[in-house]
């Protein structure tokens, strides 16, 4: 009962997400709705798949994913259009699906027997899945892949922690909450402070070649939606 209540509410706050994200950019009910579906759908969705099982929400009684995606994008698109949400609140919802998400992913394939490595590998794809979804659909750079966000290390770290706590022989609830607060924490963390992996730094810095290391400006300005 505990995962299907997290199952939930992932799915009406990545469908949240999603819409919002879809609005924003000016899509039509019908652009709104699959891209909040996706959103809350599609992280699940790419786990059963690679995992070989059935898609949890073609399953008997699993409808109500469904409908919970798609009553959500729905209500979303006509409250957007008369109270805009603020800037930012797609962040915000992005990170606390990745870990509600990211944790679902690690939980149910430890449930169905792989190992903690893949797990570990399943819950990032669950958590981030969704979120590339949206942010290709709506013309943006997925966070997952920008520099300067730890997205996936965030999933990755509560799947650790969670395949740590599951190894000690704790109730998988107790996995659950603390894998998922480690990884909303550093998702947080990150968008707060800045916290970012190594980027890439070339060997050599030839002032003559200097100018052709960047397509860019270097300061340019951050996606905060």
């Amino acid at each position: 009962m505990f995962l299907v209540t997290c199952e939930i509410m992932s799915t009406i706050i990545g469908a949240l997400a999603g819409a919002i994200a879809s609005s924003r950019v000016k899509m039509d009910m019908f652009g709104v709705l699959v891209c909040g579906t996706l959103v809350a759908l599609g992280g699940g969705t790419v786990r059963d798949v690679l995992l070989d099982i059935p898609v949890y929400w073609t399953l008997p009684g699993g409808q109500i994913y469904l409908y919970a995606a798609i009553s959500t994008s729905i209500v979303t698109f006509f409250i957007a259009q008369k109270y805009p949400p603020p800037l930012g609140i797609i962040r915000i919802a992005d990170a606390i699906v990745l870990a509600l998400f990211g944790m679902i992913g690690t939980e149910k394939s430890i449930m169905h027997g792989y190992s903690p490595l893949v797990a570990i590998i399943m819950g990032i794809s669950t958590g981030a899945a969704g979120g590339l979804m949206r942010d290709v659909l709506t013309g943006n750079v997925p966070y997952v892949l920008r520099p300067g966000e730890l997205y996936a290390t965030a999933a990755m770290s509560g799947g650790v922690v969670y395949a740590i706590f599951n190894f000690l022989g704790m109730d998988s609830t107790v996995c659950f909450v603390a894998g998922f607060c480690v990884t909303l924490s550093v998702r947080l963390a990150s968008i707060r402070w800045n916290w970012s992996l190594p980027s890439y730094i070339p060997f050599f810095h030839a002032e003559k070649e200097a100018p052709a290391l960047s397509d860019s400006p270097p300061n340019e300005p951050r996606d905060e939606s």
